[in-house]
């Protein structure tokens, strides 16, 4: 049974994460996860599966845990 189809009020987006080399991880959304100058180097922005962003407020996510495929993603957004 096909479920409801969302691209009208969604766009798919790659969900991306601070990750450091310890594995810890931070909001790219939210202020700079290091503490230092010298811990900034420990981070960087890692891709960790695909989310939506809603077409006219820009919000981001839709409050679960990224697709880890864009086919998975795809599928939610067409109802598949």
């Amino acid at each position: 049974m096909p479920g409801f189809d969302h691209s009208h009020m969604f766009d798919i987006v790659e969900s991306k994460r601070w990750v450091n080399d310890e594995g810890r991880t931070a909001s790219v959304t939210g202020s700079v996860p290091w503490t230092s100058d010298a811990d900034r180097s420990n981070w960087r922005i890692q891709v960790v599966g695909y989310t939506v962003q809603h077409k006219k407020t820009g919000t981001i996510g839709i409050g679960r845990q990224p697709w880890s495929t864009l086919e998975d993603a795809e599928n939610w957004l067409y109802g598949r």
